[in-house]
């Protein structure tokens, strides 16, 4: 009876046993399938994305060779991208100096820029007045027109254009304005008031001080920019630009140059807009080529030249590390700055190994340190190397 019922009892087993069998190899063979389709989708996924990457090589004129093949790179360099990297790299790098005594850093600071600029021979404004903080700025012993600016800060926001228009009272060249604010510009600013901008701005930085106020030719009103997209001595392009309204970008004006001051059309930008009517400087040689200079002197791939034109001819604006804003421009005109940015990182390094400073470097031209005593510029971190220009920054 027991060696039946032990029978029995395996009998009994052996059906769900093979039932269970049954079932895993049911699902062993499902698996198998789906990894077949996985690797089917895989497959062709892959050549969807390697015929979106022929397509665009080829709209970007990049396929070689007869057999259409793609060349090492497959993704087009592009100006906008190394833009973006730019800004995001600045803010690792204030983290890593905090002393800011890399290029990329002092770039930033007017006065210095003012003094490496002068002492390459380029025509700079006359600096009435220096303060070292916002508290100290006394406006009544200027002329009846300057401008005032903050040593550090971007996009015009420490940047006053004024005139005298009564005792204490300054009104924004280029400012839509009656004195009162009624026609929506701002209103008339007292001594105070310009004091209480720049010390509530959290976006600059003192120094603060007075320029000369620079005219443009033969018109009223604020000097066209002139504002050159340099990479190490070599020019991507210009933008001119017509500011009928200090600081209202909404109201500017653009056009756009190649590096060799050819036209680039009305489709060159998509943000900005553009007026074919703005004139170029008749020697706009001249402005390209103290472009290209200052570049060189630089210890950066790409920085942007602005330049003033006045009736006694190019004068610099600042120098600016990276433009702020969309930088959208035409595919090919965005893929030609892009390559010419990396090839200026190249040729950089390569000046670098072989004995090039890796400063910024000033030129044997006399030049002002406008910075009070004691600034941070005067620190052994902010050295000043001066090296001959046919060394290094003649093009």
């Amino acid at each position: 009876m027991a060696e039946d019922g032990l029978r029995g009892r395996l009998r009994r087993a052996v059906p769900g046993i093979a039932w269970r069998d049954e079932r895993l190899a049911e699902r062993a063979e499902q698996v198998a399938d789906l990894r077949r389709r996985l690797a089917a989708a895989e497959e062709e996924l892959a050549a969807e994305r390697a015929a979106r990457e022929a397509a665009d090589a080829r709209a970007a004129g990049l396929l070689r060779g007869p057999g259409g093949t793609l060349p090492g790179r497959t993704t087009p360099p592009s100006f906008r991208r190394r833009v973006h990297d730019l800004r995001r790299g600045v803010e690792v790098l204030r983290g890593l100096d905090p002393a800011a005594s890399h290029p990329l850093l002092q770039v930033a600071r007017k006065l210095r820029n003012h003094r490496l600029a002068a002492s390459h021979g380029v025509p700079v404004p006359r600096i009435l007045a220096v303060w070292g903080t916002a508290a100290q700025i006394e406006l009544s012993g200027l002329p009846d027109e300057f401008v005032l600016k903050s040593d550090g800060g971007a996009g015009g926001r420490g940047v006053l254009p004024l005139r005298r228009v009564g005792p204490d009272r300054y009104r924004l060249t280029g400012g839509s304005t009656d004195g009162t604010g009624g026609t929506g510009g701002p209103p008339d600013l007292t001594g105070a008031d310009v004091v209480e901008h720049y010390r509530t701005e959290r976006r600059v930085e003192g120094p603060f001080f007075a320029e000369a106020m620079l005219a443009r030719p033969g018109v009223e009103g604020l000097p066209d920019d002139i504002k050159i997209y340099a990479c190490y001595g070599e020019v991507g392009q210009v933008m001119l630009r017509r500011m009928d309204v200090h600081a209202d970008l909404s109201r500017a004006r653009y056009r756009f140059l190649s590096g060799d001051g050819a036209a680039l059309g009305p489709d060159a930008s998509a943000t900005h807009r553009i007026d074919p009517t703005i004139p170029p400087p008749a020697d706009l040689e001249t402005y390209l080529a103290l472009a290209r200079h200052l570049s060189r002197a630089m210890a950066l791939p790409f920085v942007r030249v602005d330049l003033y034109e006045t009736a006694d001819g190019p004068v610099l604006g600042e120098i600016t590390r990276g433009p702020g804003g969309a930088q959208h421009y035409r595919d090919d005109h965005d893929e030609a700055m892009g390559l010419l940015w990396e090839e200026a990182q190249y040729r950089l390094d390569l000046d670098v190994l072989a004995g090039r400073p890796l400063v910024n470097l000033h030129g044997e031209h006399p030049a002002v340190d406008h910075y009070p005593t004691g600034h941070p510029s005067q620190a052994a971190g902010w050295p000043v190397v001066t090296a001959p220009c046919g060394r290094w920054c003649g093009v």
